[in-house]
């Protein structure tokens, strides 16, 4: 019984964990999705505006998730100073569908490009080269280094290409339940505020729209929209910049502590 009521109160803490407990100890099957981070917690990782001057000369890694070019794709770098993780994240969208999306998500994206969160690149496509960019600034402008960059199976070639053209070690990181270790670790951080946002609205909207779908036999967790029209592309983006951390770990975590 005692071990029972720990495990209560740990699945009141957790939406992940709570759809755990009712598969494992209450027999209910939880294949469908489960809103992810409340409110509340997303308030948590929320703080002063970022700025890349604060870090110059510090290494990092970095994460794409790059969807439809016609929509909305997604740019983070993670920097971790003394202890605390720090999420930078851009996105990028096409000039000529700012308009269309708006009305579309019901999302203020000028005003997102006026923050300084958004990007339009020209034309009715995102232009690529506009991702690679603000990666490569990273190092010309501010001597933040990026020791990987994670990037979703259904990116571009090109960008790859460049990137690794560039120097950047690169790595595919498939979006699936395989991202269970990475998620749970994601959701202690920001629970535990060791982990901060800045003061970007649009990938705390992402966060919000998170949901998670949970194997019912494995009990592992996969990232998906609550609804189809909403986006999480700042979410992902960020888990594939945290895959490649914890997988280069050995290899690169003793830099990445800064």
């Amino acid at each position: 019984m005692d071990y029972l009521l720990e495990e209560i109160n740990i699945a009141k803490g957790s939406l992940s964990k709570k759809a755990e407990f009712l598969t494992k100890y209450c027999n209910v099957k939880q294949n469908s999705s489960t809103a992810w981070l409340s409110t509340d917690t997303i308030e948590k990782a929320t703080c002063e505006h970022l700025d890349f001057k604060k870090f110059m000369n510090m290494y990092a890694v970095v994460g794409i998730d790059l969807s439809r070019t016609t929509d909305l794709t997604a740019v983070t770098c993670v920097i971790e100073k003394k202890g605390i993780e720090y999420v930078f994240a851009h996105f990028f969208m096409p000039s000529e569908k700012v308009d269309e999306l708006s009305v579309r998500d019901n999302l203020p994206y000028r005003m997102f490009v006026s923050k300084g969160w958004l990007t339009l690149s020209e034309g009715n496509a995102v232009d690529y080269n506009d991702c690679y960019k603000w990666v490569t600034n990273l190092i010309e402008e501010y001597k933040i280094y990026p020791l990987c960059v994670g990037y979703d199976r259904y990116s571009s070639l090109y960008l790859v290409k460049d990137l690794k053209a560039y120097g950047f070690k690169t790595d595919d990181v498939f979006q699936g339940f395989n991202l269970t270790p990475i998620i749970r670790e994601f959701e202690g951080q920001i629970k535990d505020g060791t982990i901060k946002i800045g003061d970007n609205g649009l990938l705390k909207i992402h966060l919000l729209n998170a949901a998670l779908k949970v194997e019912n036999e494995t009990e592992r967790l996969k990232l998906i929209k609550q609804s189809p029209r909403e986006h999480v592309d700042g979410v992902a983006a960020l888990l594939d910049a945290k895959c490649v951390k914890a997988k280069w770990t050995d290899e690169i975590g003793a830099q990445l502590k800064n």
